[in-house]
C-alpha cells in the first residue's frame, strides 16, 4: 500500500506542476497534497525535504500558507518538516 501512495503522490505533484501554469492554477493545490503523501509514507522524503526548507525560505513560506489551506491529516506531514520544527 505504501508504495501505491508514494506513487500517487508523485503523480500529484507532477500534475501540480503541469496545472500550475494553467490560466487556473489547481496545481498550486496538488503539488502539497502529493508532497505530503510521499512525505507520509518516507522518512528519507521527510528529511529531504526539511533540509530543502531550511535552504529555501521561500518554499518554507508556501508550504507554511499551504498547510493552513488543506485538510489536517494532509498538513500534518507538511508541518513535520518545517524549516522551524527542530524535531529533526
Amino acid at each position: 500500500m505504501s508504495i501505491f501512495v508514494k506513487i500517487l503522490g508523485v503523480i500529484l505533484v507532477l500534475a501540480g506542476l503541469a496545472l500550475s501554469w494553467s490560466p487556473i492554477p489547481l496545481g498550486i493545490l496538488l503539488i502539497p497534497v502529493g508532497a505530503a503523501m510521499i512525505v507520509a509514507t518516507s522518512e528519507h522524503a521527510k528529511k529531504w525535504l526539511h533540509r530543502r526548507r531550511v535552504n529555501n525560505p521561500k518554499l518554507d513560506r508556501w508550504l507554511c500558507k499551504m498547510e493552513g489551506k488543506v485538510p489536517e491529516r494532509i498538513a500534518r506531514p507538511l508541518h513535520e518538516t518545517d524549516a522551524n520544527n527542530d524535531n529533526r
